[in-house]
C-alpha cells in the first residue's frame, strides 16, 4: 500500500456504469487517478480492457456477484477502462480516487 503522505487521495468519485454487449467505456482516462476500484454488481462475468476495446473472454475477468478489480499506486494506469458482458445490461460500481 502506498504511503498516504506521499500519495494522498484528495477527491473520490463514486459512481456506476452499465456494461454493454459491445465494448463500453466505463471509466474515462484520468491523469490525476491514484486508485480505482471496479466491482461487478451483476450475475455474469465482465471483461475489462485497459486502453483497448474490451473483448469477451479476453483481458481482465471480473467475476459475478462482487468480483472486483483494483488499480493502485503499484499498478497505476491513467487510461480509459472499457468493459463488455454477454447480456449487455450489467451494472458495475466504480470508486476512483484522485490527487485533486
Amino acid at each position: 500500500m502506498a504511503d498516504p503522505r506521499i500519495f494522498p487521495v484528495i477527491t473520490v468519485e463514486d459512481t456506476f456504469a452499465t456494461v454493454g454487449a459491445v465494448t463500453t467505456e466505463v471509466v474515462a482516462a484520468n491523469t490525476r487517478r491514484l486508485d480505482l476500484d471496479i466491482v461487478n454488481d451483476g450475475d455474469e462475468a465482465v471483461y475489462l480492457a485497459r486502453g483497448n476495446a474490451a473483448v469477451m473472454g479476453s483481458g481482465i475477468r471480473v467475476n459475478p456477484n462482487g468480483g472486483s478489480y483494483r488499480i493502485g499506486t503499484t499498478n497505476l494506469f491513467y487510461g480509459a477502462i472499457n468493459a463488455i458482458c454477454a447480456s449487455g445490461q450489467l451494472n458495475i460500481t466504480i470508486s476512483e480516487g484522485r490527487s485533486q
